[in-house]
């Protein structure tokens, strides 16, 4: 609404001036003058609409530049939120893949297959906290 409330008054600014223009030009012509002037009124008219739509394709442009470059922040956001979501599922999934190691290992432990268990379950409670820390930085950003 206020794009064209801009418009409008733009159209009303030059419209005002034109009329200014021809009626100043009419009270300083003689009578002699009244057919040239008459003659040329027809260009003039059409010199006014030329330069009102030459003023419209400009706005118009002005305006299309300013929403491309809304649509292009608009879209980089976007990227970016997805980028993030994709972010935050590739780490939920490194957590549970981490969980569900560390449960075959306390299976495997518990069933007495031999094998150093200790340090792989600290070398993945490692690995899950530091996933764990950098999914939490993600929601910090986010929040």
């Amino acid at each position: 609404m206020k794009k064209l409330l801009v418009y409008v008054l733009l159209l009303l600014v030059i419209s005002g001036l034109w009329y200014c223009a021809i009626f100043f030009y009419a009270d300083k012509i003689a009578a002699s003058d009244v057919l040239v002037f008459s003659e040329n009124l027809f260009p003039a008219i059409s010199s006014l609409f030329s330069a009102l739509a030459l003023a419209t394709m400009v706005y118009l442009l002005v305006l299309l530049s300013l929403d491309v470059k809304a649509n292009r922040l608009s879209t980089e956001l976007t990227v970016q939120s997805h980028k993030r979501h994709l972010e935050i599922i590739a780490l939920t999934a490194l957590i549970q893949e981490c969980d569900t190691t560390l449960y075959r290992y306390d299976r495997w432990e518990e069933a007495g297959i031999k094998g150093d268990y200790m340090n792989a379950k600290t070398s993945v409670r490692e690995k899950m906290n530091a996933y764990r820390e950098k999914l939490e930085q993600i929601y910090e950003e986010i929040g």
